[in-house]
């Protein structure tokens, strides 16, 4: 058992990449040929059964080690693939060589974050091929950093298990690597192209190689690798799980017959009890028989189209209930907070005015401030108001408002409420009654 788990932890980023395709002299980005990389190993499993293939662009992203969020970049990355030809000389079984070239990737189309895409059946089958096809690590494509080394990369890693690759003529290898066109002088060529992807596979890919030339005379004609395996492969974590692996959701979708894409992608999107919540509810209606096909396209679909089941909704109108009473109580809380506090405001407020008049109303004589309140108090509207100014004076709350317009209106400058809760470092009158009013109308 310990051999076979070894065995999947370091497969678990593996792409089954048919030999031909490895030999594409298209000169495409670094970026497009990782995706050709990553949107293979997406849809590998279903390469010959699916006419379309999906995958969320987040996901798509990490594979590739793209973390900018400009989809514009990715489009014209998909479209650049969109527009380049593949071509394939085969050797067929009679002996006779065949040319074949159709376009790399026909379909592309990104929508609510989700990137479908198809092959041509043709393509499909060739890049599917059982028997020849070499295995490429993502966590390594993910690392690279140079076109030039992604392709070397992809040259060599399949001569793996024969310790060297085949000898390739300088024109060959030229057209591998997309520089057809230039370095025709080998010391230039190798300065500029082979020694900066060699230094950088040896440094984080799971291979290391050493170049060696072919001379005729004393001119390079060809170039051949030597290929073995990283002794420090371990330590750059190619094989160690990540943190969306670890998780108890992405397990147990595995468990469930889900892609390791496609789980990652849930597993990115959704919260861990949202997933458990589908996962219950799969189980449950499989127990119970209602699963008419196979229960993990049930759960796909219970998870992308958010399926409730009837103990969910149940629980989800309970739980909201209790929201709403939670809620009910805050606000009748922050409610009598308001009330309370506007209280001691205007209480506050009242009470340095009343200061101010008693001051100006003191400095007075005693038949001038007799002959003062009993103006103010011919003005009064009620006897209620009369006793209570003649009990309480200048200080009857019953009254302030008329108290404050009868002393403004003698020359008195006494402040606003919103210009006195300024000073005092308060909040203003007016924004506490209209918050009031607010909560008492939700309440209503």
């Amino acid at each position: 058992m310990a051999e076979v788990a070894k065995k999947a932890s370091a497969d678990k980023q593996i792409l089954k990449k048919h030999v031909a395709t490895i030999h594409i002299g298209a000169k495409l980005s670094l970026l497009q040929r990782k995706l050709v990389n990553a949107l293979l190993f997406n849809a590998y499993s279903e390469l010959l059964t699916a006419r379309e293939h999906k995958i969320n662009t987040r996901v798509l992203s990490e594979m590739i080690g793209f973390d900018s969020k400009n989809e514009a970049y990715l489009k014209a990355s998909l479209k650049g693939l969109m527009e380049t030809v593949v071509e394939f000389d085969v050797m067929e079984d009679d002996g006779e060589q065949s040319w074949e070239a159709m376009v790399l990737l026909p379909y592309a189309k990104i929508k609510g974050g989700v990137c479908t895409y198809r092959y041509e059946r043709s393509l499909a089958e060739k890049l599917y091929h059982p028997d020849v096809y070499s295995k490429i690590n993502l966590s390594v494509i993910r690392e690279l950093r140079s076109s030039h080394s992604l392709v070397l990369y992809e040259n060599c890693h399949r001569y793996l298990g024969t310790g060297q690759t085949a000898v390739w003529e300088l024109d060959v290898f030229r057209k591998l690597m997309g520089v057809e066109d230039r370095y025709k002088e080998f010391k230039f060529l190798k300065r500029d192209v082979i020694v900066p992807a060699m230094e950088e596979l040896n440094k984080v890919s799971n291979i290391q190689i050493t170049l060696m030339t072919i001379r005729r005379g004393r001119e390079v004609t060809a170039v051949q690798f030597t290929v073995k395996p990283n002794p420090q492969l371990s330590l750059l974590g190619m094989e160690e799980d990540d943190e969306v692996n670890e998780t108890a959701a992405y397990k147990a979708l595995l468990a469930e017959g889900i892609s390791k894409t496609l789980a990652r992608s849930w597993v990115l999107e959704h919260e861990e009890s949202y997933i458990f919540e589908k996962l219950e509810l799969a189980n449950g209606q499989a127990a119970s028989g209602k699963i008419k096909h196979s229960k993990a396209g049930f759960l796909k679909s219970a998870i992308e189209d958010d399926f409730k089941s009837e103990v969910s909704v149940k629980k989800q109108k309970l739980a909201a209930a209790e929201d709403r009473k939670v809620e009910k109580r805050r606000k009748e809380a922050e409610l009598e907070a308001l009330k309370a506090e506007l209280k001691n405001i205007e209480l506050s407020y009242r009470q340095g005015c009343v200061s101010m008049i008693e001051e100006a109303f003191g400095v007075l004589s005693l038949t001038e401030q007799e002959a003062l309140a009993l103006e103010f108090q011919q003005g009064l509207s009620s006897r209620i108001f009369v006793d209570d100014f003649k009990k309480r004076g200048w200080q009857s709350p019953l009254v302030f408002s008329d108290i404050r317009e009868f002393w403004e209106a003698r020359g008195l400058s006494l402040p606003s409420p919103a210009l006195y809760a300024q000073k005092k470092g308060s909040k203003e009158p007016a924004l506490l009654s209209a918050r009031i009013k607010e909560l008492e109308k939700e309440l209503a």
